[in-house]
């Protein structure tokens, strides 16, 4: 490979294409420069082309998955553009800037040819160095063919070069059309399973540090973890407990690297805090503190932060693209400078540095969308825990504020505005306190990049594979607890009765309520090898729940055993008969009943032979783990509450209507057993109808919003593809 100069690399990934506007933009003569001059043994300009292309789709996507979820909603100036995908109108493609098939096969495309010349056996000192980079170039593809299948439901599948408008592959592909149910079937078969070998035994390719005009990043933050994009692949097909099982072992794969290697975890020193303030006359509220929260979030991202992938805005137009549409809808006007600065150097030549910047100034008529209802009253409804400490700094009682989820003050900020105080998103334009005050209308600080994963969003996505490969309790403790070597319970075999080992749990303080048959049944957990329930090594110490971060809490600010309100007994016994009440279908009864039963503790762990524990059933013996009669009404609970945490934890970031959509899915395709076949179609309709509602979560279940009946229909989901 030749060497490349900084610069080179700079304008290549930065520069390199524009956002396609049609069908055949993609396929203009423009096409056959990538056919001319490109050696299988050189190709990185090309490769950072496509990552530039990558650009192209980056904020498109984010708001085609913020505009269709429930927790957005349009305000008085929103422009038809905006409303109209906010509603649900199947819009030809093209119709507007968001609706643009074509930059995604521009990409596509771009992968194809690539991967249509690369050399993989080509060598440098021995190494065969074209295939670092030939992964990435198929994971890229997998990535952006899961977000068409995402918006558009069913799209063609080409892996051949596209060079002019005569191949038919829009109405006719040779290789058929890619759904959710079959792209990743369609991506094994053309060597994504190739390329995950070549991550896992080379390692991903790392050209060192980019600057944007205004910050510097490290190229290793724009590649894609083969273990997160194949998890997605398996998490979103979820047609069988094995999917979910082996999304899991990636996720948690990816997990243990990054905290075994990268010192990556989640931990409280990222929480965002509530506290409350007393006031002269006695009267007391509550103001939250989300700086902590928000540092991985804004600012320079750093290898070890909590931003793993990301794409990188430019300063100004100098220096590349510069993605600053989000920020205008959300209510924003931006405006970038550049300046130059002359200095010598160590050899007493004169020197020349340029730098940009993008500025921001809150703008309420330009303000399109705000946080919804449902978003607020989410917030609000969530239980903050404060713990009271005694002379010896032990905890002896837990206090709940009613603050809310404190990270809200990170993701939403009150602006003093001339026509009074109003509420922006400002995920991606964070004001410079993030601690629940009033700010002025140009408070707020531009984020250079937009995260594709990052390591919170990864541990819930976690939690959603094993909740659905039959784990909730281990799901939940995700939430709540943090899994470590010391919440994780452990299982005792020394009871035996006639010959036979009954197991039990050993009694321990700040545990997960994970009970000895779900406990006995992960001990035997595995896929591709991983036991992906496994954290009994101490790097996972200081692993929190994601819950913590936004509602307090904490093993190392008190003790779990105090909080009895988000247990897993009452939070999830409580949401199965919220589910009932909501859904009231025919087996309604039955969930209430299973409830019920959860709730007055008829289903806590087993004792230990001997002991007394009221309501607890017998345990059975080792070579009878039981999975209960009502899990799957468990699972859809959890499930439930996971999509909950996500709303609180990457609200506005571009995933919620795509998470939803998928969580529908992993409804309709229950494998334990859970009512009829359209649940989840039925649920995701509930859920984003209610965004206006000034309701709390499961207040006036029956009630539904005007896109209730248009999201029945699951058509209504997906955008149309381009007419030919």
């Amino acid at each position: 490979m030749k060497n490349k100069s900084i610069i080179g690399l700079l304008a290549a990934f930065l520069g390199l294409g524009t956002a396609a506007t049609s069908c055949e933009d993609m396929l203009t003569p423009d096409m056959d420069l990538y056919a001319e001059n490109f050696s299988g043994k050189d190709t990185v300009d090309f490769y950072f082309g496509i990552l530039g292309n990558v650009q192209d789709v980056i904020e498109n996507n984010v708001l085609l998955g913020e505009l269709r979820g429930d927790l957005a909603d349009t305000t008085m100036y929103v422009s038809d553009t905006i409303a109209s995908l906010s509603n649900f109108e199947r819009l030809p493609d093209g119709d507007n800037g968001l609706l643009n098939r074509a930059a995604y096969y521009k990409v596509i495309n771009q992968c194809n040819f690539y991967l249509a010349a690369v050399d993989t056996m080509a060598t440098k000192n021995n190494s065969y160095y074209m295939r670092r980079e030939f992964a990435q170039v198929q994971l890229v593809r997998a990535w952006t063919y899961m977000q068409l299948v995402q918006n558009y439901g069913s799209v063609p599948f080409i892996t051949k070069p596209v060079d002019n408008a005569n191949t038919g592959w829009e109405t006719a592909p040779e290789e058929g059309f890619a759904t959710a149910d079959n792209l990743l079937d369609k991506l094994l078969s053309h060597d994504l399973e190739r390329a995950y070998a070549y991550e896992k035994s080379l390692g991903r390719p790392n050209y060192g540090t980019f600057n944007n005009g205004a910050i510097n990043v490290a190229h290793s933050l724009s590649v894609f973890p083969a273990d997160l994009v194949m998890g997605d692949l398996y998490l979103l097909r979820g047609a069988s407990r094995s999917d979910y099982e082996k999304a899991a072992a990636h996720y948690y794969t990816y997990m243990d690297n990054e905290i075994r290697y990268n010192s990556r975890g989640v931990s409280l020193s990222s929480a965002a805090d509530l506290m409350e303030i007393t006031m002269s006359n006695g009267n007391k509220y509550y103001r939250a503190d989300a700086s902590s929260w928000t540092t991985g979030l804004r600012g320079t991202p750093g290898t070890t932060g909590e931003v793993g992938t990301l794409v990188l805005s430019a300063a100004n137009s100098t220096f590349g693209t510069v993605l600053t549409r989000v920020a205008q809808i959300y209510g924003f006007d931006p405006s970038s400078s550049n300046s130059t600065n002359s200095g010598v150097d160590s050899n007493g030549e004169t020197t020349t540095t340029t730098s940009g910047r993008i500025s921001l100034k809150a703008n309420y008529k330009n303000r399109q969308v705000a946080a919804s209802r449902r978003y607020l009253n989410l917030s609000a409804a969530q239980s903050y825990r404060h713990y009271e400490y005694n002379s010896n700094n032990e905890p002896y009682e837990v206090e709940y504020y009613p603050g809310g989820d404190a990270r809200s003050a990170g993701t939403i900020a009150d602006v003093e505005t001339t026509e009074g105080k109003m509420s922006f998103i400002q995920k991606r334009n964070i004001s410079v306190t993030s601690n629940g005050m009033s700010v002025s209308e140009g408070s707020f600080s531009y984020t250079y990049f937009f995260p594709v994963y990052r390591l919170r969003q990864v541990y819930l996505r976690y939690a959603e594979a094993i909740n659905r490969a039959g784990y909730p309790r281990h799901a939940f403790a995700v939430l709540r607890d943090g899994l470590t070597r010391e919440t994780v319970p452990t299982v005792l075999t020394d009871s035996v009765v006639d010959g036979k080992i009954f197991p039990y749990i050993e009694d321990a303080p700040d545990q997960c309520d994970i009970d000895v048959d779900e406990m006995r049944r992960a001990a035997g957990a595995s896929a591709l090898g991983v036991n992906y329930l496994d954290f009994s090594d101490t790097r996972w110490d200081n692993t929190t729940g994601i819950h913590a971060l936004g509602c307090g809490g904490g093993r190392d600010r008190g003790s779990y055993d105090l909080d009895t309100l988000y247990s897993y007994r009452v939070a999830v016994g409580t949401r199965m008969l919220e589910e009932a009440s909501r859904s009231a279908g025919s087996e309604a009864q039955a969930a209430c009943l299973s409830a019920r039963r959860l709730l007055d503790g008829d289903t806590d762990p087993a004792p230990a032979p001997g002991g007394e524990d009221e309501g607890s059933d017998t345990p059975a013996p080792a070579d009878a783990p039981v999975i209960p009669a009502d899990i799957a009404y468990q699972i859809n609970a959890v499930e439930t509450l996971i999509a909950d945490e996500m709303a609180l934890e990457t609200a506005f970031e571009g995933f919620r209507f795509y998470d939803l959509m998928r969580m529908a899915r992993h409804k309709n395709n229950d494998t334990w057993g859970l009512g009829s076949a359209d649940y989840g179609t039925d649920w995701l309709a509930w859920t984003v109808s209610r965004r206006s509602l000034d309701l709390k979560p499961y207040e006036s279940p029956l009630s539904v919003g005007p896109l209730y009946g248009v999201l029945r229909n699951m058509e209504n989901w997906f955008l149309p593809n381009p007419e030919y």
